[in-house]
């Protein structure tokens, strides 16, 4: 059955309109995905291809690097700065006769071109490398630099990024934090979106999280088999505002110790950190959903034992639980381990979907801020008398709903705005509807950012 608007031209039109003024028209490139800004000609080379023939090339194309490849997979690359170093150090060196797999930078670092820019400007910026080569489905599909990404229009401050890498204690990374406030208040004064500053704010928060857990392993020393540490909530939505709490939890490979995850090292370990992010300015989870939480720290195999009993026993906290699994990203480690939890959560949703039920049951617990007369209700009483919360009495509404049809329909991205483009472009919503939800949360959003960066101006 085709899917029919449920929303009236009208008030669509009223919304596009209030949300192109709020909106402005500048857009911060980094929240943008790398294959906006790839370069697909790309130059690559057989690791057997003699030296001479591949600068001769490089010259003929005027470009700086070359993609090395073994059966059309990128195993290397040689720059300018390669060949020059090379030819210098070896006085009697027979470009005709050696490979360029000789003078090749191995251990290639790639990415997805679905990736943002701003992950590709730290990344970059972390490896202290100009180059890096975009990798889709294991075939090598376009290229950025570094010198092409700083051409953009507002790129990313590289001192903030540089900042994490080099910070040493929690006091490095909360100065950085501290920063935040007077940056978002100074892009917005620019007429950049609010959403993409929320991105910003998303991602420099991932990176402290990230640049905290190194500092803690390095107290510790390196975990004891191969881990991944998850963010969740609006960290992992990339939907942070001033004033995140701390949503974070652990997945540790299968070993033959099945109490590894609670030895003394994990526990040392997962108390410094939060203990670190602490200090940096991130406040306790309420609901201690922290990896120094054992619930949030375990081995594969136990994760899987765990989400499998919430769901066949559909615990109390099933809903909030479901939350935390469904929007959390990983951050820090090997990645594969926390996809093989999400795919099995996944596989548990649709056999139990009685848990959407509970899902959907708990969001209709939640009151709109509004009267008989459609007018806002505020707040009645308290320090906040005669204001209105707007994520709570507004944007959760938004956030939730679309979680709930995102599961229903197998819609597997975390932020609200791509759940709402995939919901459209699988038909599971008229586009009509998508742009009226999409144009509410850039409605919403801009208006809690600045409270929060009003509020932190003053102190």
């Amino acid at each position: 059955m085709k899917k029919r608007a449920n929303v009236d031209q009208l008030s669509l039109k009223k919304l596009l309109d209030t949300k192109e003024v709020l909106t402005g028209v500048e857009s911060l490139p980094y929240s943008e995905e790398l294959r906006s800004v790839m370069d697909t000609s790309l130059f690559t080379c057989n690791q057997h291809d003699p030296v001479i023939n591949i600068i001769r090339e490089m010259t003929a194309r005027s470009i700086s690097s070359v993609i090395v490849t073994r059966d059309d997979i990128p195993v290397g690359i040689v720059t300018e700065k390669d060949v020059m170093r090379h030819v210098a150090a070896a006085d009697n060196l027979d470009l005709a006769q050696t490979k360029i797999a000789t003078i090749m930078t191995g251990d290639l670092l790639v990415q997805s071109p679905g990736n943002t820019i701003y992950r590709a400007m730290s990344a970059l910026a972390a490896r202290g490398i100009k180059h890096l080569p975009l990798v889709e489905d294991g075939k090598l599909v376009g290229i950025v630099t570094m010198r092409q990404l700083l051409k953009l229009k507002y790129p990313e401050p590289m001192t903030l990024i540089e900042g994490i890498g080099d910070a040493i204690d929690a006091f490095d990374l909360k100065k950085i934090k501290d920063m935040l406030p007077s940056m978002a208040g100074s892009k917005l004064s620019m007429g950049i979106r609010a959403f993409d500053v929320v991105v910003m704010i998303s991602m420099i928060n991932q990176d402290i999280h990230r640049r905290a857990f190194k500092l803690a392993m390095k107290k510790h020393g390196r975990p004891p088999a191969p881990v991944c540490l998850y963010l969740t909530g609006s960290h992992g939505r990339l939907e942070n505002l001033l004033s995140p709490d701390q949503d974070h939890g652990l997945i540790i490979d299968d070993t033959d110790d099945p109490d590894l995850p609670y030895s003394p090292y994990f526990i040392d370990l997962t108390v410094t950190f939060s203990e670190m992010l602490a200090e940096i300015g991130f406040e306790t989870c309420p609901g201690y959903i922290m990896c120094l939480n054992p619930l949030w720290r375990k081995d594969v195999s136990e994760w899987k034992q765990q989400i499998n009993y919430w769901f066949t026993h559909q615990v109390r906290e099933l809903g909030r639980f479901l939350t935390v699994l469904f929007d959390a990203t990983p951050v820090y480690g090997n990645n594969m381990l926390f996809s093989e939890v999400r795919d099995f959560a996944y596989t548990e949703l649709k056999v139990h979907h009685e848990a959407l039920r509970i899902l959907h049951e708990e969001e209709g617990r939640h009151t709109a801020p509004t009267g008989i007369f459609g007018r806002f209700i505020t707040e009645r009483s308290g320090k906040h008398r005669g204001q209105l919360d707007v994520k709570r009495s507004g944007l959760i509404f938004m956030v939730e709903g679309i979680r709930i049809l995102s599961l229903m329909n197998d819609i597997r991205e975390t932020s609200t705005i791509k759940r709402i483009q995939g919901l459209a472009e699988g038909g599971c919503i008229h586009r009509d509807d998508a742009e009226y939800f999409d144009s509410g949360y850039h409605i919403l959003l801009p208006r809690a950012l600045e409270a929060q960066i009003e509020k932190a101006s003053s102190g």
